[in-house]
């Protein structure tokens, strides 16, 4: 009993002790880590390290509690490339900043304005720093009522390998129904409405990899899905 009474007694002086030395530390450097810089570089360590201290002049210097981390971690956060951040202090006096960027999804122009819609579905806005290579929704945007059945689509292009590297462009015709541009082969693939496409693309992939050849590709100008159970493709 006695030595579970100094065992306990030990950790509150130990708290006390570590508590009062870290109040003395100073905030001696910043190191920034994006970490999905491979994949995005929407930002980078260096641009976020000089954000923030233009932010908070005198955090280096000072003591680690002059500028708390949820108030960093708040900050950050508002950047508009930025989806995820933490921040710590070392013992050493340290401030580690560990941020990942936004994802996007695919990109929209409409009209003269042009920007992302990331995974979560969100406007995200053009960087100068970076393009991100990603699906292109173009054409009669604005007479959609509603994005959302595009981002669906948009999202099943992205889970399929193969169309994710076939298709480069989604088009709004201006009635309203949909076309899409191939990287491979020079057609363009009349898809009508969005009612039922992954019937239509399980179509087209069925086209593709079973009623044509690769090199046959280039021999059509058309291929029309709109209809149900029928594949049209017109000769140039």
């Amino acid at each position: 009993m006695i030595l579970w009474g100094l065992v306990i007694a030990y950790f509150p002086v130990l708290f006390a002790f570590v508590a009062n030395g870290k109040s003395k530390v100073v905030c001696s450097d910043i190191h920034v880590v994006v970490n999905d810089s491979i994949d995005a570089r929407f930002v980078t360590s260096s641009q976020m390290r000089d954000v923030l201290l233009k932010k908070y002049t005198n955090i280096l210097g000072n003591k680690v509690g002059t500028v708390g981390c949820d108030q960093i971690e708040h900050f950050i956060l508002k950047h508009e490339a930025v989806s995820k951040c933490e921040a710590y202090y070392t013992i050493g006096g340290r401030l580690n900043v560990e941020l990942e960027q936004r994802k996007p999804l695919c990109r929209i122009f409409s009209g003269l304005s042009s920007y992302y819609i990331d995974v979560d579905g969100e406007k995200m806005p053009l960087f100068d720093s970076y393009a991100a290579h990603v699906l292109v929704i173009s054409g009669h945007v604005n007479k959609l009522d509603s994005l959302d059945e595009v981002v669906e689509f948009a999202r099943y292009i992205k889970a399929s390998p193969f169309w994710n590297a076939q298709i480069e462009q989604v088009y709004v015709e201006q009635n309203g129904e949909f076309s899409l541009a191939p990287r491979v082969g020079d057609q363009i693939i009349y898809l009508g409405s969005l009612d039922n496409y992954p019937v239509k693309m399980r179509n087209l992939y069925a086209l593709y990899s079973k009623g044509l050849h690769p090199r046959e590709w280039n021999n059509y100008k058309e291929i029309n899905l709109k209809f149900e159970g029928q594949i049209i493709c017109t000769k140039k």
